[in-house]
């Protein structure tokens, strides 16, 4: 199975992310310890069949537009129903 471990170095204090093959989280640990790292942290990011998150395609991240362009639109879409609105009522 695959695990990230997150911790931190032990001589730095800088955080650390590691992924290991292992049998078990507990030797995931003693793997990152070997590393030097401090173990805060360990999951489990084997998903069915074998498959990490990152081969399932969205590896945990959001999907879709990001938010300021989600507002960008929304405004654009604002100020055209405004200008359509002006015209309409000062046509009558």
């Amino acid at each position: 199975m695959k695990y990230k471990v997150s911790g931190a170095h032990r001589g730095t204090g800088a955080r650390m992310m590691l992924e290991f093959e292992a049998d078990s989280k507990a030797a995931a640990e003693r793997k990152a310890q070997q590393a030097g790292m401090e173990v805060h942290r360990v999951a489990d990011v084997t998903v069915g069949d074998g498959m990490t998150e990152p081969e399932l395609g969205t590896g945990g991240r959001r999907t879709g537009a990001h938010p300021v362009l989600t507002l960008v639109a929304l405004l654009i879409v604002a100020v055209v129903a405004y200008y359509v609105w002006t015209m309409v009522r000062g046509g009558r």
